[in-house]
């Protein structure tokens, strides 16, 4: 009778510890956020209640604002040597980043299991697919995207290579496209040997195989250049803007076997535009609060993209909205061509009728490059048009433009 007792009481203790370790288990997996209920391209005004939390003490914006940047950027390699900021925002992404995901299968604590919360289409059941903005769903095959491709990173399927901020979901043919490619200017840059890429008619990218580039859709530009800021800082992939020769690269993860060194955007330049065209929109600092929920770190060029510029010791646009600075001054408002403190119907006449005349003023040039590609065309009048369109008329004075 006792030893039946005892045997018991074993069974029972064996059956408890098992279910604290599939409870510790299921606890290290992490917990389903919320779905994403933001919506794409509608730029972000301020900063969330989670991004003001993640910062403070030797890591508040004051802090890593005051610390100095590159003193030579002419590579990303040297870039990232003797520059303070870049060391801070390494060292907190990489001290809070206390989870990690799997990056095969659909299971609890894959990839893609949380995309069905990070990435969801505004809390549908569908995710954004990344480049093309298209929902998930019947007919649509999914890739999983490394936007810093795996052969130029010291990662393939883990770490760098499986971190939510950067694995993104994608339509396959977009990604076969994309490739390995560098990012870079094609359209209207590269004469010949250019292929352009559709989805139902709608332009989503271009691609130029024989220069080894590839340009997405404006209004996922900004989203590449921080995805890229932050794989930069957080993994110290050292080959952004510049190659990088075999004896500079961080040793490859034991799942990988070589880094070609070659860079991922085409230039310092192209990365701090791309950054700026298309600002920080809600959905994606959403994003960056679920991401954070998930694994614990932040991408800090989404809550602050201003950094990115302190980082290679370059200035900031004075336009450029952010989600700390969303607006600028009445003085100097974005898309105010006639300068009466509102961004009207009448701004975006005055730049089709100027575009009309032989010479452009400054002052015109300035107010009105709503797209922030440094020149005035039909697209920054289409931009302030459907920007209008969107908002109630109560809220146009003062606000950046998308």
């Amino acid at each position: 009778m006792r030893k039946t007792v005892y045997r018991s009481l074993s069974c029972l203790l064996i059956i408890c510890f098992m279910l604290m370790q599939l409870s510790l288990c299921c606890s290290a997996l992490g917990t389903l956020p919320h779905k994403n209920t933001a919506a794409r391209h509608i730029v972000c005004t301020a900063l969330s209640d989670e991004a003001k939390a993640y910062y403070g003490g030797a890591y508040s914006y004051e802090s890593l604002s005051a610390l100095s940047g590159a003193k030579d950027a002419a590579t990303s390699d040297a870039a990232m040597r003797d520059n303070a900021l870049f060391t801070a925002l390494h060292t907190l992404m990489t001290q809070t980043h206390s989870y990690g995901t799997s990056y095969a299968g659909y299971n609890k604590g894959s990839l893609a299991y949380f995309w069905a919360s990070t990435d969801a289409v505004q809390n549908s059941e569908s995710y954004v697919m990344f480049y093309s903005d298209i929902p998930s769903g019947e007919g649509v095959q999914l890739n999983r995207e490394h936007i810093w491709p795996k052969s130029r990173a010291s990662f393939n399927t883990k770490s760098g290579g499986a971190d939510l901020h950067h694995l993104r979901p994608s339509v396959a043919s977009v990604n076969a496209a994309k490739s390995d490619h560098t990012f870079g200017n094609v359209n209207g840059t590269l004469s010949s040997g250019t292929t352009e890429g559709q989805i139902d008619g709608t332009v989503m990218y271009y691609v130029n195989k024989k220069a080894d580039l590839f340009e997405c859709k404006d209004d996922v530009k900004g989203d590449v250049a921080r995805i890229l800021l932050y794989v930069y800082c957080r993994w110290e992939q050292p080959n952004l803007y510049s190659a990088v020769d075999a004896g500079a690269l961080p040793a490859p993860d034991p799942d990988d076997t070589s880094n070609s060194g070659k860079p991922v955007i085409e230039s310092l330049d192209t990365l701090l535009r791309w950054c700026a065209l298309d600002p920080v929109d809600s959905w994606e600092m959403e994003r960056n609060d679920l991401t954070e929920e998930v694994q614990g770190n932040r991408n800090v060029f989404i809550d602050y993209p201003e950094l990115a510029w302190q980082l290679f010791g370059q200035t900031l646009p004075a336009d450029m909205p952010t989600p700390s600075r969303p607006q600028t001054s009445p003085d100097n408002l974005l898309g105010d061509v006639d300068d009466d403190g509102a961004v009207t119907i009448l701004d975006a006449t005055c730049i089709q009728r100027k575009l009309s005349s032989l010479s452009v003023s400054v002052f015109i040039r300035e107010r009105a490059d709503a797209d922030l590609d440094r020149a005035l065309t039909i697209l920054d009048a289409t931009y302030i048009q459907r920007w209008l369109a969107e908002l109630p008329s109560d809220e146009r004075i003062g606000k950046p433009l998308s």
